[in-house]
Order: C-alpha cells, then sequence, then structure tokens
C-alpha cells in the first residue's frame, strides 16, 4: 500500500461549495475486484483494526470497498456486509443520500463536508479534513457531527480514499455551551455595570436604578441556572420536578424575566390573558426555559418597535375535552422553508454567532424529553413564526428522566 498524503491535510473551511460528482457507480465485476483486493492486503487489514474511529476505504467512485468493525455503530445496518459497495452518506443514513443518485446528487451535497474532503483528496492526491454535520432520517430527526479526513492510498495500481469519520458532538457542544455561556453572562454583567454606574450620577432616580440593579441581577442568576439545566440535560442527569403550577403565574415570571433583557430593548412583549382553570402538572423552573428560550428568540427576530405574542389556551381532543395547555409565542419574521428542516438541530442557527443554534435546540430537548409535552413551530409568510409548547395536563411518569 502506498500513500500520497503529501506535506499536510488540506483544511475545507465551512460551507465550502464544490461541484456535484458523477453519479456512476463501478460495475459488480470490477466492485467485487476491488474489494478483494482491499480485504486481502494486510496493511489494510491492520489499519483497519487498530483505528479508533470509523474508517472507510473508497474507490474513484466513492463506493465502500473495506470498513472497519465501528461502521456498525453509526450505519444501524443489521448485515454489516451490505455496507460494501454503498457510498457514506448511504451508510449514514444521511436525508440527502434517499434520492435517485444517492449520496453526492442532491443540491445540498454541494457544501457536504465530508464529500468535499474526499472530492479534494481524490483531485489534489493528498490528505483533505473538513467538518461535516449530517441529518440522519432518524424518526427523531437525529444529525451526526463529524470531524472527516480522507487520505489518498494506492493498492496495487489502483487507488483508492481511505475516509476517517471522527465523532466531534461532544466537543462541540462543549465549545457551544460555552460560547454561549460566556456570551450571555457578559452582556447581563455589562448591563449590570451600567446600572451601578447610573447609581453613582448626582441627580439620579436611585429608586428605580435599584430596581433594574435588581431586575438585573436576577437575569444573571436565571441565566446561570439556565446553563447548568441544559448542561445537565445534555449529560442526561436532570430531573424534572413536577408539581400543579398555574399558567398565569408561569407567564407573570416570563413577562419578569424579560422587564430589564437585552433582548427585549425597542422591542414589546404583549402576553394575552390566560384560563383562569389553566394548572397542567409541570415542572415550573423548565417550562419557563423553554418559554424564554422561545421568546428571547422572537426578540432577536423582531426589528425594533415590533411586537412578539405570547398565548395561552387548552389543547383539545377531536371529542372537545383539554387535554394539554398550549403556549405560543409568534413574532412577524418567517423561516424560509429550506432552514425549517434545520431548527431544531443543536448545531444550527440563523445567526451568525457560532453556537447560538442551542436555543431551539434546548427546546426540543428540555420540552420533550424532560416535560413529555410537544415542541413544534410553524412559519409562513402572511402571518410570521409560532413556536409552540403544549404541556400535558397531567406529567408523565415516563418523562423527566432523559433527552430525546
Amino acid at each position: 500500500m502506498t500513500s500520497h498524503d503529501g506535506v499536510g491535510a488540506e483544511r475545507l473551511p465551512p460551507g465550502h461549495r464544490h461541484a456535484l460528482p458523477d453519479s456512476r457507480r463501478a460495475g459488480l465485476d470490477e466492485l467485487h475486484r476491488e474489494i478483494e483486493l482491499a480485504s486481502h492486503n494486510p496493511i489494510v487489514t491492520a489499519v483497519l483494526g487498530a483505528a479508533d474511529a470509523v474508517l472507510l476505504v473508497l474507490n474513484v467512485q466513492r463506493q465502500i470497498v473495506a470498513f472497519n468493525s465501528r461502521v456498525a455503530a453509526v450505519s444501524r445496518i443489521s448485515d454489516v456486509s451490505g455496507v460494501l459497495g454503498l457510498r457514506p452518506g448511504e451508510v449514514l443514513r444521511c436525508v440527502n443520500s434517499q434520492g435517485p443518485g444517492g449520496c453526492g446528487a442532491a443540491p445540498a451535497c454541494e457544501t457536504c463536508g465530508a464529500l468535499g474532503a474526499i472530492l479534494a483528496c481524490q483531485r489534489n492526491r493528498r490528505s483533505a479534513e473538513a467538518e461535516c454535520l449530517i441529518r440522519t432520517d432518524s424518526a427523531k430527526g437525529g444529525a451526526l457531527e463529524l470531524n472527516v479526513r480522507a487520505t489518498p492510498v494506492v493498492l496495487g495500481e489502483r487507488s483508492f480514499t481511505v475516509v476517517s469519520l471522527r465523532d466531534i458532538s461532544s466537543e462541540k457542544r462543549k465549545q457551544a455551551l460555552e460560547q454561549i455561556f460566556f456570551h450571555d453572562i457578559l452582556n447581563t454583567v455589562t448591563a449590570l455595570r451600567s446600572w451601578t454606574a447610573v447609581l453613582r450620577c448626582p441627580g439620579t432616580d436611585h429608586q428605580r436604578a435599584r430596581e433594574r440593579v435588581d431586575l438585573v441581577s436576577r437575569q444573571l442568576e436565571r441565566e446561570i441556572q439556565d446553563h447548568r439545566a441544559l448542561a445537565l440535560a445534555e449529560s442526561g442527569t436532570l430531573i424534572a420536578k413536577p408539581q400543579r403550577l398555574r399558567a398565569a403565574d408561569l407567564l407573570r415570571d416570563l413577562e419578569f424575566a424579560f422587564a430589564s433583557h437585552f433582548a427585549a430593548e425597542g422591542r414589546r412583549l404583549e402576553v394575552d390573558p390566560v384560563p383562569p382553570d389553566a394548572e397542567p402538572e409541570s415542572d415550573p423552573s423548565l417550562a419557563l426555559r423553554v418559554l424564554a428560550n422561545m421568546v428571547r428568540n422572537a426578540l432577536e427576530a423582531t426589528a425594533p418597535g415590533g411586537t412578539v405574542w405570547v398565548r395561552c389556551e387548552p389543547a383539545r381532543r377531536d371529542d372537545g375535552g383539554a387535554h394539554a395547555l398550549r403556549f405560543s409565542v409568534r413574532n412577524q419574521g418567517f423561516i424560509p422553508p429550506e432552514i425549517q428542516a434545520h431548527v431544531f438541530h443543536r448545531s444550527f442557527s440563523t445567526k451568525a454567532d457560532r453556537g447560538r443554534g442551542l436555543g431551539t435546540y434546548s427546546m426540543k430537548l428540555l420540552g420533550e424529553g424532560y416535560l413529555g409535552g410537544k415542541v413544534s413551530f410553524v412559519s409562513e409568510v402572511d402571518s410570521g413564526t409560532t413556536f409552540f409548547l403544549e404541556l400535558p395536563l397531567e406529567f408523565p411518569r415516563a418523562a423527566g428522566s432523559q433527552a430525546t
């Protein structure tokens, strides 16, 4: 086996765009010869057995001719021998690989980090590396965050590409949590320092300034608790504490939380009256966190002078009986269709800041995984975007101990 790794790996930037490759595949006889060649090479066998990441050996048509045992953990294919002849996205169950041309044929593949690294490696005959977020066809809308490194090799006189897939979801999650934590805390500390400076100015309305300092201090405490809850939820150690709660109290606390929040500056938050008998059984702290994320996202998507509306109403069954309480948060913005499918993914964000996508992700994680409710949204050009949280009237005892 000869490697043409070159001096170093080419690192592809996020969102790197490349032309879609030829979708034709090797004939069966040719594919079988390549599989035999790779499977009988002792160096290939040794490398596959020693690697601590998923390894795939691809032919020039990007079909798998050899792989290691770690593929079973990501493929969800019952008979791993069925991996041979497939392309990487098809093994990983990427939603974009399910069209007629398979992996590498959909428009979304133009910015796929994995495909970009493989093509760059085949084109330049040197290693190429990229990060890749792959949406899978999991019923829960899962995603894989991978570091992909493609290295060219020659077996006999044939060219192949060895592809390493390393799961980086935990380190990405840690980076995102840290970035959001420091971003939010610094914003709140800045507001706190501003109001304490006002207290030192002569002629200041000290009563109002003290009230603002108290509000911002409480906001700082809430943000620290919010990030702690999200970290616990991510690790699966968060425990919900359900109790009978009044929806009116929940929304009053929500209004209070945004009374001095920087996201609400120059914008209006309108909360409709709540039905008097709206008392679901749930964890009030976690429910408030989900709603606060919805409101914050809505405010950030609202132009200065705009309004965000919050409502609460019974969710009724076909027979007319209420089975849940539905909270809704609406703003006038519109989310394009190509973005809507990504909204609840952990690493996705429509904002420029890396990591900001955890807001919508945490809605799903807490609202469904720990409160046993339902989190959804609709977005239309005429009516804007509305996020929903449905809380069951009776807390489901199976919820509260695991993430979705």
